[in-house]
């Protein structure tokens, strides 16, 4: 077969396919130039899986002399030589979305500059430019998509049910909202109001309105904003008690653009770290602003991912910042009313199913989220029982230090206190049953001392006091040359961690001691994920991550067992000890340590209350 030039509405359809695959893409490229041209208010409708969709916004404008310019290929206003590509403050760039939307469409666009009496409407269909025509409208831009795909039959037999793109439309413009709060929404879904985001002020603001976060809700929700000469992070998230069963509510921008990236969402989940269990997540809203050498945005046609200089360093950033603020436990610190009066709630470790509700306006999503509130109205006198009996015997605290932890957070309101609690006694072996003025608590005494034990045991390594045992003989373990070398660079971190390895051959290491109440198996399984790790996010965080790993399974192993009976003294101390540690609420494995219920729930279930 001959080489030959193909026509230009098959090269246009070949570009369409790589740009806007399905409506989603289509909604979000729209949305965006509407973004670029300052608006202030953007109205979106979709219809049929987005076959159909019209934007409509009150930006600039585009006159009448640009508007056959704007479905042409490679025609753009936002840059104009190769170096504009590393300094973009736009979310366009390469000048194809629209002739890329006009060539797989009946497309219409209606434009009208502040300069201009009249707007001006321009026709396209399936690539095919009619004339322009004079038409009135406000200041602004409105551009209607109908019959997506009608006359490339591939592309449109590779969509999904009209319920899924939907629903991939609805992610995009809730990020598109959330990476400008500055900007109104109107969204309509199959010509119902779906979403109203109204201008706001802030990011903590419209997070709320996105995420559902309403009322009493707000409560678990938190934001904190960092900036220095060479980023600005600022990022909203939630209680560890409210999770999800999946990630869609981890929402990351770079540059102001919503991305999806592993490196990010790694370091949010490490942030996490020892507070959820496996298969849970946080809600987390994520902007990112980095110098533009820094990163590079321009890898992929549909501008969904980047690439940093250094990932590793990102990677930090966030780990810590976030961890920081997280350990702060601000979900432990909540108003009172006038009246120093408390309301009961529901408590669990709650999961919530993002695609549960789908109603007008902002708050669509009604999820019933449920927190545990912690109020207290007195702190009550705690006696400093020994706990000798336990494993990892916890050491006696007298009463003074209870009193001044109390005073250090005076300017905190009711700050959550388990030596507080009045215990009743053991229930099953297994659960600590406490109360106080308004509800019944049951603690979990495995993992309320399995946290204690956690941060009893990772304080003396970072002091270098663990124990160790020699190994009579080496453990050999062989690697792989990159990984043996990897192993042999790490020796010191690996010290720090209990770990003693020396050179047995050209690529076989020996294991001469390992942590106390460790086994010789679990450290050649931790080895080899470290090297792992090692490869991809660099050794101080892995270090760090694995330390937190063998000390949660050292704790787990060492606390209290499910079915042992315990003192009243013994649980009293147990709890008093949990007082020393910000994120005693939850197990290492995140598993949550308490479960409530009211005075006023149980005499309503026993009929007392109508």
């Amino acid at each position: 077969m001959s080489i030959q030039v193909l026509p230009k509405n098959v090269i246009d359809q070949i570009a369409a396919g790589e740009v806007v695959e399905r409506p989603s893409h289509l909604v979000k490229e729209l949305v965006e130039n509407a973004i670029d041209a300052k608006s202030t208010l953007i109205e979106v409708h979709f219809e049929e899986g987005g076959r159909n969709i019209l934007v409509n916004d009150n930006g600039v404008g585009i006159n009448k002399e640009e508007l056959s310019l704007a479905i042409e290929r490679h025609a753009t206003s936002k840059i104009v030589d190769y170096d504009d590509i590393w300094h973009l403050h736009s979310y366009g760039f390469r000048g194809e979305a629209l002739a890329s939307i006009a060539a797989v469409s009946d497309f219409e666009i209606i434009s009208r500059t502040q300069e201009q009496e009249k707007a001006y409407k321009l026709v396209a269909k399936y690539g095919q430019q009619e004339e322009i025509i004079e038409t009135s409208r406000a200041v602004g831009t409105q551009i209607r998509v109908q019959n997506l795909f009608e006359n490339v039959p591939v592309r449109l037999k590779f969509l999904k049910t009209p319920a899924y793109e939907q629903g991939l439309i609805r992610q995009v413009l809730k990020a598109l909202a959330l990476s400008k709060p500055e900007i109104e929404f109107k969204i309509f879904e199959n010509k119902k109001l779906l979403y109203y985001f109204p201008k706001s002020t802030d990011l903590y603001e419209r997070s709320l309105m996105v995420l559902g976060a309403t009322g009493k809700q707000e409560k678990s929700h938190f934001s904190f904003h960092e900036k220095t000469q060479d980023f600005q992070l600022d990022v909203v998230f939630s209680s560890p008690y409210l999770v999800e069963k999946n990630a869609k509510n981890l929402w990351l921008f770079v540059q102001e653009r919503w991305i999806q990236d592993k490196v990010l969402v790694s370091s949010i989940m490490e942030s996490y770290q020892n507070l959820l269990m496996h298969g849970e997540y946080p809600q987390v809203v994520l902007k990112l602003t980095l110098p533009s050498e820094e990163v590079d945005v321009n890898i992929h046609p549909t501008k969904s991912q980047v690439k940093f200089l250094s990932s590793q360093n990102v990677y930090r950033l966030i780990y810590k910042t976030l961890r920081r603020e997280i350990e702060k436990t601000p979900w432990k610190i909540l108003e009172t009313n006038s009246q120093n009066t408390f309301s009961s709630s529901s408590q669990s470790h709650t999961v919530v199913d993002t695609e549960q509700h789908h109603l007008p306006a902002f708050d669509l999503q009604k999820r019933q989220y449920q927190q545990k509130d912690f109020h207290f109205r007195e702190q009550s006198q705690v006696r400093g029982y020994s706990m000798e009996t336990l494993p990892w015997a916890l050491a006696r605290r007298e009463t003074t230090n209870q009193a001044s932890f109390v005073e250090e957070n005076s300017n905190q309101l009711n700050v959550f206190q388990w030596a507080s609690l009045h215990v009743i006694g053991q229930l099953n072996l297994t659960y600590i049953v406490c109360q106080n003025h308004e509800k019944m608590i049951l603690v979990d005494q495995h993992a309320a001392h399995e946290r204690v034990l956690f941060e009893k045991i990772k304080d003396r390594f970072l002091k270098q006091e663990i124990l160790h045992q020699n190994l009579l003989i080496p453990l050999s373990v062989d690697f792989e040359p990159d990984a043996f070398e990897l192993l042999l660079e790490n020796e010191e971190n690996l010290r720090k961690l209990g770990i003693g390895i020396e050179q047995l051959g050209p690529f076989t290491i020996g294991i001469t001691y390992i942590p106390a109440y460790s086994k010789e198996g679990a450290i050649v399984i931790l080895l080899k994920k470290f090297i792992e790790e090692l490869k991809e996010q660099g050794g101080s965080f892995v270090f760090e991550k694995k330390l937190n790993d063998m000390i949660a399974t050292m704790a787990c192993h060492s606390a209290v067992r499910a079915g042992q009976a315990m003192s009243i003294e013994e649980m009293q101390n147990l709890l008093l000890e949990m007082d020393e540690f910000p994120l005693s609420s939850f197990c290492p494995h995140g598993r949550p340590v308490n479960v409530e219920m009211s005075f006023y729930q149980i005499e309503k279930d026993f009929g007392r209350i109508v």
